[in-house]
Protein backbone atom coordinates (compact mmCIF):
# COMPACT_ATOMS: atom_id res chain seq x y z
CA UNK A 1 0.00 0.00 0.00
CA UNK A 2 1.67 3.29 -1.11
CA UNK A 3 1.71 5.91 1.28
CA UNK A 4 -0.90 7.98 -0.04
CA UNK A 5 -3.57 4.98 0.12
CA UNK A 6 -2.47 4.95 3.67
CA UNK A 7 -3.04 8.13 4.25
CA UNK A 8 -6.69 7.84 3.41
CA UNK A 9 -7.16 5.59 5.79
CA UNK A 10 -8.77 6.66 9.29
CA UNK A 11 -6.71 5.46 12.66
CA UNK A 12 -9.70 3.03 13.02
CA UNK A 13 -8.97 1.47 9.70
CA UNK A 14 -5.13 1.23 10.03
CA UNK A 15 -5.70 -0.65 13.76
CA UNK A 16 -8.60 -2.97 11.93
CA UNK A 17 -6.35 -3.47 8.80
CA UNK A 18 -3.26 -4.15 11.15
CA UNK A 19 -4.80 -6.38 13.80
CA UNK A 20 -6.28 -8.47 10.66
CA UNK A 21 -2.80 -9.26 8.84
CA UNK A 22 -0.50 -9.57 11.89
CA UNK A 23 -3.25 -12.28 12.76
CA UNK A 24 -3.46 -13.70 9.44
CA UNK A 25 0.73 -13.71 9.25
CA UNK A 26 0.73 -15.58 12.87
CA UNK A 27 -1.75 -18.32 10.93
CA UNK A 28 -4.64 -17.54 14.43
CA UNK A 29 -7.64 -17.83 12.98
CA UNK A 30 -10.34 -14.96 14.42
CA UNK A 31 -11.80 -17.56 17.08
CA UNK A 32 -8.18 -18.34 18.46
CA UNK A 33 -7.36 -14.87 18.95
CA UNK A 34 -10.57 -14.06 20.88
CA UNK A 35 -10.59 -16.80 22.74
CA UNK A 36 -6.81 -16.24 23.92
CA UNK A 37 -7.37 -12.59 24.35
CA UNK A 38 -10.97 -13.29 26.29
CA UNK A 39 -12.89 -11.59 23.70
CA UNK A 40 -15.81 -12.23 21.76
CA UNK A 41 -14.96 -13.95 18.44
CA UNK A 42 -17.96 -11.37 16.69
CA UNK A 43 -16.26 -8.49 18.51
CA UNK A 44 -13.01 -9.26 17.04
CA UNK A 45 -14.98 -9.26 13.61
CA UNK A 46 -16.45 -5.69 13.98
CA UNK A 47 -12.30 -5.20 14.68
CA UNK A 48 -11.37 -6.07 11.68
CA UNK A 49 -13.84 -4.41 9.74
CA UNK A 50 -13.77 -1.26 11.30
CA UNK A 51 -17.07 -0.98 12.85
CA UNK A 52 -16.09 -0.62 16.67
CA UNK A 53 -14.00 1.34 18.92
CA UNK A 54 -11.76 -0.43 21.26
CA UNK A 55 -10.29 0.02 24.63
CA UNK A 56 -6.74 0.84 25.50
CA UNK A 57 -7.15 -2.67 27.79
CA UNK A 58 -8.73 -4.35 25.00
CA UNK A 59 -5.60 -3.20 22.68
CA UNK A 60 -2.79 -4.49 25.06
CA UNK A 61 -4.49 -7.65 25.21
CA UNK A 62 -4.60 -8.53 21.45
CA UNK A 63 -0.96 -7.40 20.83
CA UNK A 64 -0.22 -9.74 23.25
CA UNK A 65 -1.86 -12.67 21.94
CA UNK A 66 -0.59 -11.40 18.05
CA UNK A 67 3.19 -10.68 19.45
CA UNK A 68 3.26 -7.05 19.05
CA UNK A 69 3.63 -3.89 20.87
CA UNK A 70 0.40 -2.11 21.28
CA UNK A 71 1.60 0.45 19.37
CA UNK A 72 2.39 -0.74 16.64
CA UNK A 73 -1.18 -1.66 15.30
CA UNK A 74 -1.67 1.65 15.05
CA UNK A 75 1.16 2.69 12.58
CA UNK A 76 -0.13 3.01 9.13
CA UNK A 77 3.19 1.83 7.61
CA UNK A 78 3.20 -1.67 9.83
CA UNK A 79 2.52 -4.26 6.54
CA UNK A 80 5.35 -2.37 4.87
CA UNK A 81 7.72 -2.58 7.97
CA UNK A 82 7.07 -6.48 8.41
CA UNK A 83 6.56 -7.38 5.42
CA UNK A 84 3.11 -8.78 5.53
CA UNK A 85 0.92 -9.55 2.35
CA UNK A 86 -1.79 -6.80 2.32
CA UNK A 87 -3.68 -8.91 -0.14
CA UNK A 88 -4.68 -12.10 2.69
CA UNK A 89 -8.12 -12.08 3.76
CA UNK A 90 -7.68 -14.77 5.67
CA UNK A 91 -5.93 -18.16 7.52
CA UNK A 92 -5.89 -21.13 5.15
CA UNK A 93 -7.95 -23.12 6.78
CA UNK A 94 -5.70 -25.79 7.60
CA UNK A 95 -4.28 -23.56 10.13
CA UNK A 96 -7.69 -22.75 11.86
CA UNK A 97 -8.15 -24.00 15.31
CA UNK A 98 -11.77 -24.07 16.45
CA UNK A 99 -12.14 -23.89 19.75
CA UNK A 100 -14.79 -26.37 21.39
CA UNK A 101 -17.09 -24.64 24.11
CA UNK A 102 -18.64 -26.57 26.72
Amino acid sequence: MSCSATAALSLREVFARNIRLVRIAAGMSQERMAHDAGLDRAFVGTLERGQRNISIDNVERIAGVIGVAAHELLDPRLPELRNLDVTMKRVPRSARLHIVRK
